[in-house]
């Protein structure tokens, strides 16, 4: 059959819309914080305040800490820590670029540690190999929904006297063991922003036990505020304005109510994608044992004998009126802010990074549509592996 692509009738007539996520829910919050007219506060408003502790509730944890992004999230956490020039912070190779550039705005340096071939998460081997005296944390990224080794990665940490920042941006609800991610580390860094698994358009939290790291936290997302007073109008510390508003925190409350089925939901079009594609010869993202991810997105490898044709087999796929993702082309490492300075040690990634793509889950997808994503796919390999491309 000819691809869509060189002129042929496309697998899907037309691309798939998506209905959105926002229900009545979440109109009917808005509406209330409207009514009232307070939009903001400089110092946790009604929802915000509301929010913040439905969501340490939901993870059974002391503190949170809201944000107006997942980034600000992780900048937070590593300010709260007292990162010093010069410090080093262990972060993956494969991440998106938020895990690494909060530590370039400490004036810290980002060491990146290669990554698992099957889990895509960070390598434990090669975090124990990157340590130096000068390494003070450990970032830890559940990419794509998919728990990361947390518990290993908490043992070396023990081990060398370091600090635990999870970056669970695309992993809010995942479990290890049981045990919710973002609640093993020191921190848990997530994000609401437009695609995750529960949004309010833009976003963060920030969740710890401690009492001390959440004051610390407060201080950083309100400029550097001593105590909860305002009007004292007393800093101590280079602080920032990363307010979350009374209008996203009343879409995200709603939202957390619906996390756990809109999980489910992704989960399940995960599982049809790889039914769809059990014979198409792509290696998928593994799950640890013991362990529910949430499926921000469905991710794979193509077959290294296509390693250098991923792009043109995203645009092929995409003719047939399937969208695919590219979620991360790159390694940091090959990126120009890091390549120039770092040695590329990150051999795994970088070949991982060459060959991934991404299947949405979307909660609302039809079946029928992922049904005939997994013709399309199939399609194209099928034209590839006959070697005119």
């Amino acid at each position: 059959m000819k691809l869509a692509i060189l002129g042929g009738k496309p697998v899907l007539a037309k691309k798939q819309s998506l209905p959105s996520l926002m229900g009545k829910e979440e109109l009917a919050a808005v509406k209330k914080v409207m009514a009232g007219g307070v939009l903001s506060r400089s110092r946790r408003g009604f929802f915000v305040g509301k929010f913040e502790k439905e969501f340490a509730r939901f993870f059974n944890i002391k503190y949170a800490i809201s944000t107006n992004s997942g980034t600000s999230a992780l900048h937070t956490a590593v300010c709260a820590l007292g990162i010093n020039p010069g410090d080093e912070i262990l972060v993956p190779a494969l991440t998106f670029i938020s895990s690494a550039s909060v530590i370039l705005q400490e004036r810290a340096r980002p060491v990146f540690v290669d990554i698992d071939s099957k889990t895509f998460n960070i390598d434990i081997a090669d975090i124990q190999r990157k340590i130096t005296k000068k390494t003070k944390a450990i970032v830890a990224v559940h990419l794509y929904g998919c728990p990361a080794n947390i518990k290993e990665i908490i043992k070396i940490a023990k081990k060398y006297n370091l600090k635990v920042i999870e970056d669970c941006a695309q992993a809010t609800g995942a479990r290890l063991g049981g045990q919710q991610v973002g609640t093993f580390g020191d921190f848990g860094c997530f994000s609401f922003q437009q695609t995750k698994n529960m949004t309010c358009g833009e976003g963060g939290m920030v969740i710890c036990k401690n009492q001390e790291l959440f004051q610390a936290c407060s201080s950083v997302v309100d400029h550097g505020i001593v105590g909860n007073s305002l009007a004292e109008y007393n800093y101590n510390r280079l602080g920032y304005n990363y307010h979350l508003t009374e209008l996203q925190a009343a879409v995200g409350s709603e939202q957390l109510k619906k996390l756990e089925k809109i999980n489910r939901q992704r989960k399940n079009n995960a599982q049809l994608y790889r039914k769809a594609l059990k014979d198409a010869g792509l290696l998928f993202q593994k799950e640890p044992d013991n362990s529910a991810g949430v499926y921000y997105c469905l991710t794979a490898l193509l077959p290294e004998e296509f390693k250098d044709k991923r792009d043109w087999f995203v645009r092929a796929v995409g003719a047939e009126n399937i969208e695919l993702f590219r979620l991360y082309p790159l390694a940091l490492t090959q990126t120009e802010l890091f390549k120039k300075a770092e040695k590329n040690t990150c051999p795994v990634a970088s070949d991982v990074a060459n060959r991934l793509f991404n299947f949405s889950t979307h909660p609302l997808l039809p079946e029928t549509y992922i049904k005939k994503s997994g013709e399309a796919v199939k399609k194209v390999l099928d034209y590839m592996r006959k070697g005119v491309k």
